[in-house]
């Protein structure tokens, strides 16, 4: 016999307890007392969760099931737990329906938006959330949930609803540090992918003028959304540099590389700087841009247009004097990939930016010597690709769970039950 057989069923137990406390409230006589007074038995008065009792018929019958909010708490948080996820919707729905005023309805709409978030159903995890902060606008769960309720939005690509409600975050008096940056940063992911980059410029950098501000004072639990942040203000750079054209003639020349000049190195600090975060996932996109940049400078010259008054001869010396020039590019750009890929072997982490790094390396040693296979490098060999690498670029690292506080009751007993994350 297993322990759930052992384990008396809870309703007979609520049930059992139910009439021991009417027979001890039912009794009207005992024997007389020393002073000649009846004593009366004294009054048990237990404070029960309700418990719905439902009739269905079929074909085989009549069937009644009797549950209580508990239960179904613990039920859906072990469905959650194991990832059954269409049975956890179904027993927090349940629970929501027939017990909304329970205490363990508030955690309930927090884990049913956990669980259409495992489902990546985000419109369903949005309502979730809308409906726990609407209902219960003071308590920190809305917090969590105007986090969770953003990064829903962001994955829907719904970029200006996912910066109005991290606005709405930041309005909120009760952010730690952590809330505070992760929320910037956020809000500014939004405005990036909205295409405002100078708004979006300026509010990662608000995310390191508050970390300075408050370094010495509060520690952080994370360095992931600082880094985040970080990365993005080198994405900003990188797109301007990636605009910014090459044109003759020689005088426009030289006017046009030298903004791009600057706007490369400018780029490449603030991923030197992303990298000095030290999140491994953030150092190795940060690794591989840095290449990528020497590599685009290499591919603008090349696509400057050849003078017209050249003929045909005289062009092709032109593109091989030229590739002399800056080839360099390319050297610089090897070296980068090159320490990308050791970075990430010391670090021992997985990452699809080790094999965009790995793929851009094997390129890079062709370009220089054509020659050369490429895939005799030693490195390379120590970082094959993966059997089925993705054909499209990395997406960006997920964010980790949030740190918020678990609900304190009720207290569930699976300590997944009541969990925080965020996408």
């Amino acid at each position: 016999m297993n322990s759930a057989d052992q384990r008396p069923n809870r309703i007979e137990q609520k049930l059992a307890w139910l009439m021991l406390g009417l027979a001890a409230g039912c009794g009207t006589t005992a024997g007389q007392g020393a002073g000649g007074q009846t004593g009366a038995a004294p009054v048990v008065h237990l404070d029960m969760d309700p418990i719905k009792i439902e009739a269905t018929t079929d074909a085989e019958g009549t069937h009644i099931e009797a549950f209580d909010a508990p239960e179904l708490f613990e039920h859906a948080g072990k469905a959650l737990s194991d990832k059954r996820f269409d049975e956890a919707v179904k027993g927090y729905g349940k629970l929501l329906k027939n017990f909304p005023e329970s205490p363990y309805a508030r955690p309930s709409l927090y884990n049913l938006g956990l669980t259409h978030i495992d489902r990546k159903d985000w419109p369903a995890a949005a309502d979730a959330f809308k409906s726990l902060i609407e209902k219960y606008p003071s308590h920190a769960d809305a917090k969590d949930s105007l986090f969770q309720l953003g990064a829903c939005y962001a994955e829907q690509g719904n970029w200006p609803v996912s910066a109005e409600v991290f606005a709405r975050v930041l309005e909120r008096s009760d952010l730690n540090a952590d809330d505070r940056i992760e929320a910037i940063a956020r809000r500014g992911f939004a405005q990036f992918n909205l295409g405002d980059l100078d708004v979006a410029e300026k509010t990662f950098r608000a995310a390191m003028v508050f970390k300075q501000a408050i370094e010495k004072e509060e520690r952080l639990s994370t360095d992931f959304f600082l880094a985040f942040s970080q990365y993005h203000l080198g994405q900003i750079f990188h797109s301007r540099f990636r605009k910014a054209a090459l044109r003759l003639p020689e005088a426009q020349l030289d006017k046009d590389l030298e903004e791009k000049a600057h706007l490369l190195l400018t780029a490449q600090r603030a991923y030197i700087d992303t990298i000095k975060f030290g999140n491994p996932a953030w150092a190795s996109a940060a690794g591989f841009q840095v290449g990528s940049l020497y590599e685009e400078l290499y591919d603008a010259f090349m696509n400057v247009p050849v003078p017209p008054e050249l003929d045909a001869e005289a062009r092709g010396i032109y593109q091989e004097e030229l590739f002399k020039k800056i080839r360099i590019l390319l050297e610089k750009s090897l070296r980068w990939q090159r320490e990308n890929l050791l970075m990430i072997e010391r670090l021992g982490v997985s990452t699809e930016w080790a094999e965009k790094s790995r793929l851009a390396y094997a390129k890079l040693l062709h370009l220089l010597d054509p020659k050369l296979p490429g895939e005799g490098d030693d490195l390379l060999k120590r970082t094959a690709p993966s059997p089925d690498p993705s054909p499209t670029a990395p997406p960006v690292p997920r964010a980790p769970f949030r740190s918020g506080e678990d609900s304190k009751e009720p207290a569930p007993s699976d300590t997944d039950a009541i969990r925080r994350h965020v996408l």
